[in-house]
């Protein structure tokens, strides 16, 4: 039997409509891959395999390390089953049990039951110039360095953090492909509307390339549009500083081989210091007074240019 990696999902911050509310969610604390299984099962889907357990948190606590398989959730067998139903049933109410069968790498098994606990939050390292806190229940991606993997033709150098709203991959959820980013650059770089309209184009582009990549489809590129404007009507600040406020539109391809448009709102703040720049990106199908806007701007309001 050869097993593959086929699709991997942290499970510290990615919930599923349905499972608990925004207060109540809770996790065990691990990050799983599922594997593919080249010989025996018609859907080709394996067991899963522990990628991390994240410390302090339910799974680590009782013992589950990385390189672990997960062959059964409260009794159900993993095999031949769908990731995202998985972690259905991976998630649920802080203080509720889970159940998971666990196998060791020298194939010991056991059933181990972990209590779900409240998601930590997301902060940036505290080498940051600056800080910022989200809430743990949104996804979060490995910090993305410049040049952008999917975008290498843009020509700064700095960081990207991404982080992902619980329900964004839920294509019938108000929630879906919503989601937020960090952006430092090196030195000062204060986008005109018409700047940050030619850097998303390129970012949203060269995205769209990868998600067909990966996802099996051919994107057509100029369909891909940023519209920005400058909010100069109001004195906005960012971090504690005066910013530049920027609102308008991308038309970007999902994961489905879809095009979407987004409602987005950026700033922009040199954070008092010519050292580098400070940007938030605010990302939504959802109009602007919509509730998801309201956890993205609590997001955006903790920011801080200095520690």
């Amino acid at each position: 039997m050869r097993f593959l990696f086929l699709v991997s999902l942290i499970l510290l911050a990615w919930p599923r409509p349905g499972w608990a509310t925004d207060d109540n969610r809770g996790t065990v604390g691990i990050s799983i891959a599922q594997l593919f299984d080249d010989d025996q099962l018609p859907s080709h889907r394996g067991p899963i395999v522990v990628l991390q357990a994240i410390e302090g948190l339910a799974a680590a606590k009782a013992g589950i390390r990385s390189g672990d398989f997960v062959i059964a959730v409260d009794g159900v067998p993993v095999p031949g089953r769908e990731l995202t139903e998985i972690i259905k049933q991976i998630h649920g109410p802080v203080g509720a049990t889970l159940r998971l069968t666990v196998v060791k790498p020298d194939g010991s098994q056991s059933e181990i039951a972990l209590v779900r606990m409240p998601f930590p939050p997301h902060v940036n390292p505290a080498s940051d110039p600056f800080s910022y806190a989200v809430p743990g229940s949104w996804a979060a991606d490995a910090r993305y360095h410049f040049p952008l993997p999917w975008a290498p033709k843009l020509p700064y150098r700095g960081f990207v953090d991404l982080f992902f709203s619980p329900n964004f991959p839920e294509t019938d959820s108000p929630e879906y492909h919503s989601y937020l980013f960090f952006m430092s650059l090196e030195g000062t770089h204060m986008l005109t509307a018409e700047q940050l309209q030619s850097f998303l184009l390129t970012y949203f582009q060269g995205l769209a390339e990868e998600r067909g990549q990966n996802n099996g489809f051919t994107p057509d590129l100029t369909k891909v549009s940023a519209t920005y404007k400058e909010d100069s009507a109001a004195s906005p600040t960012f971090g504690g500083v005066p910013a530049r406020a920027l609102s308008g539109t991308v038309t970007i391809w999902d994961t489905h081989g879809k095009t979407i448009t987004l409602n987005s709102e950026v700033l922009i703040s040199d954070c008092g210091t010519r050292d580098h720049t400070a940007f938030f990106f605010g990302m939504s199908l959802e109009p602007r007074d919509g509730e998801m806007w309201k956890q993205i701007d609590a997001v955006r309001d903790m920011f801080r240019c200095s520690r």
